[in-house]
Order: structure tokens, then sequence, then C-alpha cells
């Protein structure tokens, strides 16, 4: 296959979400709040938990397109999603109880975005009687809500440029109202639009004048009418029934200004009673209160008090139940719990007492006081900048987070026992019983087995009448109320009585599975022995007995089998009836790969451990096994066991002391095997007591008990989401936002730059969680830098910068291993502008020293290492530089003539280098002539893009993505290629054609993704891209001819298949935003597989001409291998 495919699939979701929606939008609960986080490609919906007051995810859905702006309309009792996006239609969603549908796709214009596309706006009138939709420049339309259904649009144009949008809340007596504020003549105004429900017709009205600084607008409770309009300092109200506008001043830190960015209006049980926070840029929280006359229809009284601080957010939500959810703007989201409500605030202003809204009122940062935090949801906006090494670490924010693909573990207790134990169980005594009562552990090695009891103290049981000089193969709770223990030589049966069955003299028991009802056991001769329990609770044996031709490596039972499964050591499992008229009859015999070490039964389908270190799950169909699917988990032999979390049943795979979970995901319906972190196990079992949920496992000679999830607070049970398969499970605060990191061996080098404060750290006190819960104190054109050096999950060193750093590299000269910097200083921005440029020079070993600096006469926008050389870029300019004594020495300067603006340089081999400008758009390739001491220019990209992140994939390809959300692959052609090396006297002759060089890149591949790419990393066989808003996506190159067709074969079916295209967009067009898409296939789209009903995934299988299992298979297969 001479032609290059990939394909493309995000392996975790962007976490910058731009909408949170508060409402009653599931059917079966329509009195519960549920939140929906908006990101631009997806939605995900939350579930508070009665108990422990945290959000749960139950249901996530990818949408084709783009959101752009989202709402809340309430229809028929229960809250929609109303959306614009890209497709160009006005969305209406219904959940449905398991995933969102479209009730409404109304056409408003093109699809795509400009100044007049209508999208851009979005306000619902609060009785949810019509919706507004805008345009930045003239179009506004209006949509009537007529019994829940969407009426044709009520158009008005106007030739100002709209700022922001609000509803205004006019009660079911008053017209529909929204107020927009403009800019109209190069003056801000305040316009509201009044629809005449009898009239069908649109009237806009003027408000007075108001101040130009004014920003922000809030639409006031029916009984009052109006709005809030909050500008630097300031706030005022404009209610309906005055006619003067009422100004007072906010609340602002010593020096700063308070300018509002976003707000939650809530309303309390009381009639007409309510409050609204509104948040500063600073994130402080000021709470307003209206005091208001119903008689006389006036203001009486406004209070603004300082509330709390928090991190600085998009959004606001209040739940009922007294929860607020902060969509924090650039970290991880918050939720909190109110403590109270701010009524003994220190710093208050009322109305009534401060007449002018220019006065200056300080407030005092306090630590939190209303609010308590509960819960913290992870999230990796903005990535900026990504290595991988054994795992992927990633800048994000403050932090340097190690994502890694697992499941956490939280360690609660261990406890040495006095044997080495190679097994584990644990039991209830009754069938009805909630709790686990005994944990029993045994060793095959010493043929002993312990008895333990599950409650607030674990302790050894005396009286259990468990045999325990010999080895236990299994422990089960069966009929009502008895006990049985499958033991190396026979069974005992514990209940009114005690009752032994003995295997026959000189054969041993070797494997044994159990149910409540059932208990089947393989003996050393090859003999299977079934046994039934009968309403007495007595083990009856069936009389004949199942003969195999090898030894039997494991076997399994259902809950409530029918059928049993049993491995053999000739690399077969046979499927065995357990019905009444075809007892132990061999129903169907499959072969493996390898031996089957262990076999587990949920439902009707099949877990497989084998000797060769496979996990496979089959599905039983009339007895048969069908649809096996495999995934490689080591080269040692896998033990299962069934584990239960929560409402879910899963297995728990070991191999090697490493542990696996493998589940069905519930969102998607597809497996997953994913690995435990920080936990090393031979053999572990779930339990469930009256103090908590959890699993006891075997670690060497001790018993651990651990759970799922990571449990911050030891005095709660650990959270886990079956729906999330990435941990962050390192974090290490950082000083500033950073910019760019070095891994070198075990350390890890970080430049960090922040502009507008002021650094705190030239003082000898610092007051750390001070500076971590307000920020830093703001300075215009003030600026804050430093190096910090990360080991082993900690901080070893810091220093601190005056100035700003603007790039880093690390440089081998002559063997002396030196970390560079580029520095300007006195850096302002908007315009741009700089005093002085420096090259800092640090020797590496023991700990980072300045060598010496190094003045430039330029900036130093690019730093890469070259050949025991540093090549710096700026403007068009290339220069390269060797160590000296006391400062870098220029060894030579190269120009390329069509650049203006490189910002990114990157070597590939040898002399060859590739070349990106930020102002031309260009990818170039270059060589440096050693003979003329100069990079020279041969071949350039035809498109201009501004590239963002670039990087080889060998010696004549790159793939770059660009700021507008493309990812593009480019190859050099070989023949220029091998010219360049064999005959570079020629190439380097030759003329440039229209400004650019005479040889092109060609274009394999294409695709846009929905994000700005900011690092691209090739990972085993797989390019791993991180993108701005937290998105982790892998591109996979397929290997096959015939895997391109028939992938290629379901996409053109899942393009035409629109049930699961909720925006009812053109996949094709969502594709290929800036140029047609090309040779990439998209496995999000494919994935929407999964979750169509089991009609339309028949109808998409017979398309292709393949089945429904193995469309899921190839797919789950296709994740794997770029996961590795």
């Amino acid at each position: 296959m001479s032609q290059l495919y990939l394909y493309n699939l995000t392996l975790k979701d962007s976490t910058h979400y731009t909408h949170t929606l508060l409402g009653q939008f599931h059917p079966k609960s329509p009195t519960i709040q549920y939140l929906i986080l908006v990101s631009p490609t997806h939605l995900t919906l939350l579930e508070p938990n009665s108990d422990t007051g945290k959000l749960e995810t139950i249901h996530s859905q990818r949408v084709i397109g783009v959101i752009n702006q989202a709402s809340v309309v309430r229809i028929d009792e229960l809250d929609y999603v109303v959306l614009t996006s890209d497709s160009g239609n006005l969305t209406i969603l219904k959940y449905d109880g398991t995933k969102f549908i479209a009730r409404d796709n109304l056409p408003m214009c093109k699809n795509g975005w400009g100044r007049t596309y209508p999208g851009e706006f979005l306000a619902v009138d609060y009785a949810s009687r019509c919706v507004f939709v805008g345009a930045i420049e003239r179009n506004k339309l209006i949509y009537k809500l007529d019994s829940g259904e969407l009426s044709s649009p009520i158009e008005v144009h106007s030739g100002s440029v709209c700022l922001s949008v609000c509803a205004l809340d006019q009660g079911f007596d008053n017209n529909p109202c929204f107020a927009c504020l403009e800019i109209e003549d190069d003056v801000i105004v305040l316009n509201y639009y009044q629809l005449d429900l009898g009239l069908n017709h649109i009237i806009k009205t003027r408000a007075e004048e108001i101040p130009q600084d004014c920003s922000y607008v809030v639409g006031l409770p029916s009984h009052i009418g109006g709005v809030l309009l909050l500008g630097t300092n300031w706030l005022a109200i404009e209610s309906r029934n005055e006619r003067t506008r009422k100004l007072l001043p906010l609340p602002r830190r010593k020096g700063q200004d308070t300018i509002i960015t976003t707000h939650i209006l809530h309303r309390l049980k009381k009639n007409h009673d309510f409050f609204i926070l509104i948040q500063s840029q600073l994130g402080d929280l000021f709470k307003i209160v209206v005091d208001y006359d119903q008689d006389r229809e006036i203001v009486r009284d406004v209070t603004v008090s300082y509330f709390d601080t928090i991190p600085p957010c998009i959004s606001l939500n209040i739940f009922k139940s007294g929860f607020l959810f902060a969509n924090v703007l650039n970290n991880d989201k918050l939720l909190y719990q109110f403590e109270k409500l701010g009524e003994t605030s220190t710093t208050t202003i009322k109305l009534s007492t401060h007449t002018d809204h220019t006065d200056e009122v300080n407030l005092t940062l306090k630590a939190l006081d209303n609010l308590a935090l509960i819960d913290i949801h992870e999230s990796l906006t903005p990535i900026l900048d990504a290595k991988y090494s054994s795992n992927l670490s990633v800048l994000s924010s403050h932090y340097l987070k190690q994502v890694i693909r697992g499941i956490p573990t939280s360690t609660l207790v261990s406890s040495p026992i006095p044997f080495i134990p190679t097994s584990i169980f644990t039991t209830k005594l009754t069938m009805t019983s909630e709790y686990d009562s005994y944990l029993v552990v045994t060793s095959s090695l010493v043929s002993t087995t312990l008895v333990l009891s599950l409650g607030e103290v674990v302790e050894e049981v005396e009286d259990s009448k468990l045999i325990t000089d010999q080895h236990t193969l299994a422990i089960q709770q069966i009929g009502r109320s008895s006990l049985i223990q499958v033991y190396t030589t026979g069974i005992r049966h514990i209940g009114t009585k005690v009752t032994d069955w003995y295997s026959p003299g000189g054969i041993t028991i070797i494997q044994a599975s159990t149910n409540n009802n059932q208990v089947i056991i393989a003996m050393s001769n090859c003999e299977v022995v079934y046994f039934e329990v009968d309403f007495d609770d007595q083990l009856i044996e069936y009389q004949q007995r199942l003969e195999l031709s090898s030894s039997i490596t494991s076997l399994c039972l259902g809950d409530t089998a029918k059928v049993a499964v049993i491995g053999c050591s000739d690399e077969t499992i046979q499927v065995v009836s357990l019905d009444e008229s075809d007892c132990l009859e061999v129903k169907s015999l499959q072969a493996l790969s390898s031996n089957a070490t262990s076999l587990i039964m949920i439902d009707d389908v099949v877990h497989i451990g084998m000797e060769n270190g496979v996990i496979a799950k089959s599905r039983l169909d009339r007895k048969q096994l069908r649809d096996t699917r495999v995934q490689y988990l080591g080269s040692r032999p896998i033990l299962m066991s069934k584990l239960t979390i929560g409402d879910q049943t899963s297995i728990l795979a070991i191999s090697n002391n490493k542990a696996w979970i493998s589940y069905t995901q519930k969102t998607t319906n597809t497996w997953k095997v994913m690995p435990l972190l920080d936990i090393d196990i031979i053999d572990a079992s779930s339990f469930t007591s009256e103090e908590m949920q959890g699993i006891v496992g075997i670690q060497g000679n001790e018993l651990v008990i651990f759970q799922l999830g990571n449990n911050e607070d030891d005095e709660e049970e650990a959270e886990f989401d079956f729906n999330r398969e990435w941990t962050i499970k390192k974090q290490v605060r950082l000083r500033y936002t950073p910019r760019n990191m070095i891994v070198d061996k075990d350390k890890t080098y970080i430049v960090e730059t922040q502009y507008g404060i002021t650094s705190p750290y030239n003082q000898e006190d610092i007051d750390q969680d001070y500076y971590d819960a307000f920020g830093y104190e703001r300075a215009k054109n003030g600026t804050a830098s430093c190096i910090q050096v990360v080991q082993d999950e900690s901080i070893v060193q810091s220093i601190e910068i005056e100035h700003t750093i603007i790039s880093m590299t690390k440089v081998t000269f002559k063997n002396e291993p030196c970390l560079i910097i580029g520095i300007t200083t006195n850096q302002k921005y908007l315009p741009t502008s700089h005093d002085e440029c420096y090259l800092y020079t640090y020797t590496l070993e023991p700990e980072l020293k300045l060598l010496h600096k190094t003045k430039l006469s330029y900036k130093p926008t690019v730093l890469l290492a070259f050949n025991n050389r540093l090549i710096v870029g700026s403007g068009n300019h290339i220069f390269l530089y060797e160590l000296g004594k006391s400062q870098l020495l220029r060894k030579s300067t190269s120009i390329i003539s069509y650049l203006s603006n490189i910002n990114s340089i990157l070597h590939i081999e040898s002399n060859r280098i590739v070349i990106t400008d930020a102002s031309s758009s260009c990818i170039s390739y270059a060589k440096y002539d050693s003979g003329l001491n100069q990079f020279i220019p041969f071949a350039d990209d035809v498109t201009k893009r501004q590239i963002t992140a670039i990087t080889s994939l060998d010696y004549d390809t790159v793939v770059s993505g660009d700021k507008f959300g493309n990812i593009r692959i480019n190859r050099l052609d070989q023949d220029i290629s091998r010219q360049s090396d064999e005959s570079w006297s020629l190439v380097k002759h030759t003329d440039g054609l229209f400004n650019s060089t005479s040889s092109k890149l060609s274009n394999l591949a294409t695709i846009y993704v929905h994000d700005i790419p900011v690092k691209l990393l090739k990972v085993d066989d797989a390019i791993i891209w991180t993108g701005l808003m937290g998105t982790i996506t892998g591109l996979l190159p397929l290997l096959t001819t015939s895997e391109v067709e028939w992938l290629n074969k379901l996409q053109i079916s899942m393009r035409n298949h629109t049930s699961f295209n909720i925006l009812d967009k053109d996949h094709l067009k969502s594709r290929s935003y800036y140029d047609p898409v090309k040779c990439i296939i998209d496995g999000d789209l494919l994935e929407m597989y999964h979750i169509l009903s089991q009609q339309d995934k028949l109808s998409i299988s017979r398309s292709i001409n393949r089945s429904p299992g193995e469309i899921e298979k190839k797919l789950e297969s296709l994740r794997n291998r770029i996961k590795g």
C-alpha cells in the first residue's frame, strides 16, 4: 500500500466546557436536578449522588460539528437543551434516559461561521415562550415556542455590533423582552427587543445613555423587572417601573479593578426572595441582594457584599440542594457546598449609604468562609506542552501533570499473615445477608487455610467448622443458609450439620467452580463431578461423571448456569450442558492459542485467561461460543476473579503481579480492560461490609485492603467512575504559567512566565497558601519568570528571573550538556515591544548553575540543539552558536528571504532541518551547507498555515498542526530528498519560484480536529497529539489495503446514517473546514456505532457485508492498538 492512511481517534475528550446547564432533564427523574457540561464537541450529563453529594457521570455523547451556544428551555414539564452550532441549525435536544436525541433542527443560516452568523448569541425567555438568537453584526431572530414547537423566525436587523444578550424576566403577563449591549456609531448602547406575541412583531427601544465601560448585563426577576448593568468597579440597577438608574460602587482589591465576567441568579424558597452571585476577573465572588418595595414598586436598597474567592470561572450553577458548581476557566472544575449565605460579610456596600459610584471601596481577602470544597472534577485545560517517556506528562495551568491510562487505587490497610498465601475468598453466611462475613485465605504451598471475620475488626474465626489444614479451592454460600468448602481431597458442607464428600483414594480435586445452587469440580483423573443444591440446602451429586481425554486446567459456572465451561490442557475449552435431559454432555469445543488458566462466566459472556498472557471474551449463544475478542496483557499466565463494584460486576485479571479490571462500559457498551495503578497483587476478592465496599488482595505475605479510585480524604470512600479511562496520577504545582519543558533522565526542566503580575519571591517570608488561593498581585506590564527543576514528584530547584523567558532548549557542547534559555527585558504586549535580549547558559550537574550570559541584538524566538551547536531563530534569520568561555560564540548567520517570523525549527537528521513561520505560515526544508556555513532552503509547502506543532515521522515526512485546528502530513519527494543528499551542489543553486523554493512538499493526509494542536508526539506505532482544550488524540497508521477499504466503507455508511447526528451537520464538512479531509478515517465517527440501536447496527453491518460483532471487535482492536 503506497498511500499512507491513518485512523484518527480521540483518547481523552476536551475538558474545556463553554457552558454548564442545570435542569430537570431526565424523564424518569423529573424532580432531580442534573448538570450538563457542554464542550464544543460533546455533552456530558452529571447526576448528583444523594449519599455523598458529589456529581457522577451517567452519560457522555459526542456530536458531529462544533457547539457554539447552549441554554435550557422548558417544554412539557421537562428541561430541554437548546443549541446553536456550526451546522447552521437551531437545535433542541431531549434526553430520553439513555442518550440525547434531536427534537428539533430548524435551519437558521448556512453552515459555518461569520460576522452575520445568528448563533453567536442565544437567550431563552424565562417562561420558555421564545428563543432569541443573534449575530455579532446585523442579524437577530426570535423563534416562538408554540406547544413546544419552534415557529418560523421573526427577524430584526440593525447596523450595530452586538456585545452581549440577556433575557428579561417579564412573567407571563408581559411580552418577552431581551436586552442587548451594542455598539452604534462607536458608542455602547443598551437596546431592548420586545416580541409582541399578538402581532408577531419585534419592537426595538433604547435605554438612556449608559457608561461606556459597561461590559455585562443581568436580568432581574419578574417582580422587579429590568436589568443590572455592570462595568468597571460599578453596578447600576434599572428596574422596569423606575426611570432613574441607580449606581453604586463594587468592592475591589487595592490597586486593582473589578470587572465582572460571570454570574448566577438563585431564587430562594420564600416568595420573591433571591440573590445574585457575580464573579470578577480575579475570582472574587460578590453577593447582590435587592430590597424591593412591591407595594410602591420601587427599589428601596441594593446591597453588594464580598462573599468568597474561588478560581475565575466561565459559568456558575447553584443546585437547590445547596451546592455550587464552578466551571473554572483554566483548571479543575470544582463543586462547593454552601455553609452559609454570607450574612456577616466584612465588606458590604449599600445603595442607601454610597451615593457616589466612583468611590473606591477596598475589600479584605479571606479564606473560604461561606463555601466548602467537596469535589474536584479533573481537567487538563489548557495543555501548553507535553512530553512522553514512560507516561504522558503535560503542562496544564499551573501544574505539571502525569496522565496515565488506568484506574487509580487507594490502599486503606495492610496486615501480615503467618504464611505465604496463594488464594483468597470472601463469602456471606446466608442468602439474604447484605454483607460478607468470612475472609478465607489459603495457601497451596503449605496446604493451610485461615478464616478471618469481616467487620469493624478483622480477626481469626475459631469456630468456622471449615477445614484449615488443607488448601481451599472454593468457598461458597449455597441455598438459604449453608456454606461449602471445596478443598484438595473433598467438599465440606456446613449447614444444620456438617457433612463431607471425599474424592476417591489417591485422586485430588484440582479445579472447582460454584454458585448459590450448583457446584462443579474437576479431579486429577480428568473426571468432572457435578452437584446441585436441593430445597433443604443439601448437596446432591449427579450420578454420571464426565471423563475428558486431557487434564483440566480451569472451569466455570455462571450465577444460574445451564452450562459449564471447561478448559483442557490440549488448548481447548469445552461447553458442557447442565440441563437435566443432557447433563454433562459436551455441546461445543473451541480451540485456543494457549491453555486456559482461568475461566469466569458472567451472564452469557465467558471470560478466558490464558497461559500466554492473553485475556479473551466470548459470548454464549445456544451453547456455542461466538464473537471472541482478545487483548494481550503480558507474557505470564492470567488468573481471574469476579469483582462487584457498586452495582456492576467486573473481572479482575492478574498477570505477573500486575492487575487489570475487565468490564463493559455502559455509556458506550464497549469492552474495557484497564490496568490498576499503584497495586501489585497475586489474587483478590471484593467484599461488602457494614463500613465499606472494597477489595482485599494478596501482596507477598500480606493482606491489603484497597478501593478503586482516588481517596484524598481518609474519612470518605474512594470515588471511582467506570466511564473514565485516564487518570491524572501525579501533580506538581508550579509558580507561574508554564511555557515549555525538557525531560532529561530523571529530571524535568520547566520554564514559566506570567505577564501582568508582581513576583513575591524576592521576599524572605512567602505565604504560599495565600498566593495559591488569591493569585499574585497584578501590575501593568509586570512580568515574573522562573526555571524549576522537578525530580521524584517534587521541585528540587527554583531559579527566579526578573525578565521574560521566551524559549528554552538543551544542548550538548562537546560533551558538556547545557540548558539555554532566551530572555527579553521589559517585555510588553499590545503592542509588542521589549528592550534587550539575552541567552542565559546554565550547566546541569549537580544542579543548574549560570555559566554566562550572551547579549543579543534580536529576539531569540526559537532555540534548538543542532550537531553539538545551538540554533537560534529570529525573524527570518537563523544563527548558529558554539560554547565560549565568557559567552556563546556566533558562527554563522543565515537569511531565509521569503520568511518573516520563524516560530519553530525541527532537526530531522544530519544537516537537515525543518523551519516553520508564524507570519508566512510556511513549512520549509533546509540543509546546512558546511562549505558556505549557511542554512539553505530547498523545499517548502504549497499551503500556507500558521503552525503550532510539528514533528518528524521519518527523514522525508513531517506531521504538523495549525492554530485553526488542522493536522496535515507532508512528505518531501524521494527524488528531491536523494538529490539533496547526493547532488547538493546542484540543488542549492536551483532558483526559487514566486518567493519560495522550487521544490514543493506533497500533502499525504489532512483532517480538521476541533482543537488547536500544541504538541505532536511519536509513541510506539502511533502519533499522539495534545490540544489546547485538553484533548488527547491518537493517529494510527493503517497497515493493509483491505483494512482501509472496509473501514472506509463503514465510514461512508455511518455518514449516511443520521440517528446519532443530533446537530444535523454534514460529517464530511465538519472534518474539512479548511482543506478536504484526505486519507484519514474518523474513528470518533465510527465509534458512534456502539451507541446505535440493534436495528441500526444490523442495517449498517449489512451495507458493508460484515456482522455487528466483527465491526465492534475491529473498533475495539483499533483503540487498543493506539493505546499500546
